[in-house]
């Protein structure tokens, strides 16, 4: 049976929250756990909340979203505790926009006009655990090079810290390869894999694997 994936609906209009309940719920492999105009909903509430994937209007009613979605990671950090996958949802969308929603934390932004079947889609996509499909499709958009110094003294600390393997797991996961595809080429079980990754994205302070493959595509070929 497949496991349960828990969503939480929050901000944006209450005819669109109610479409998208209404056909998420058709799904037998989802259930809505929240569901709210967002109002007084801060980024610690929305901790507190058992949720698999959360998609957040982008127009909440106080911050911007992508300060809500930073504060949500930055919470997180600080109580040790885990926080469920991010989901933008705009008026509109554009590579530039998406890679600012990836930038502050989320798995990626999606636009009303892409439908109802599409946040289907992204909820069951976004829920793994490897997710980072939103970056992939706008690499193409990322000005490689665009890393201060400070970033790129941190990167070459960070890569200087793992050993050959690891540095073969980042390598090939900046390359674009699957967990399942780096696993096989360095010859070490998936799980090695997924570790060595949160263990790079946290020595370089990013929350999230889309983070990370952003932050690697800014720095290039020259980090390694």
């Amino acid at each position: 049976m497949a496991k349960l994936i828990r969503v939480a609906l929050v901000g944006g209009s209450e005819i669109i929250r109610s479409a998208r309940r209404s056909r998420l719920e058709i799904d037998e492999q989802i259930q809505i756990v929240h569901n709210s105009d967002g109002f007084g909903l801060t980024p610690e509430n929305l901790l507190q909340l058992n949720f698999d994937v959360a998609i957040i209007d982008a127009k909440p009613p106080t911050v911007p979203v992508s300060d809500y979605v930073r504060e949500v990671h930055t919470l997180a950090n600080v109580h040790s505790s885990e926080v469920g996958r991010l989901l933008i949802s705009a008026s509109y969308k554009d590579p530039q926009s998406r890679l600012e929603a990836i930038e502050a934390g989320a798995v990626d932004l999606f636009s009303l006009e892409d439908g109802l079947e599409k946040v289907v889609e992204l909820v069951k996509a976004a829920s793994a655990v490897d997710a980072d499909f939103g970056i992939r499709e706008v690499l193409g958009q990322v000005n490689v090079g665009s890393v201060t110094k400070e970033q790129f003294t941190r990167a070459s600390i960070a890569l200087d810290s793992l050993d050959e393997k690891e540095k073969a797991i980042i390598k090939g996961f900046f390359e674009l390869k699957t967990d399942t595809q780096l696993a096989q080429s360095v010859q070490v079980p998936k799980l090695k894999v997924r570790n060595t990754i949160i263990k790079f994205q946290n020595l370089l302070l990013l929350h999230t694997r889309s983070q990370l493959l952003l932050e690697l595509t800014r720095l290039g070929n020259s980090a390694f």
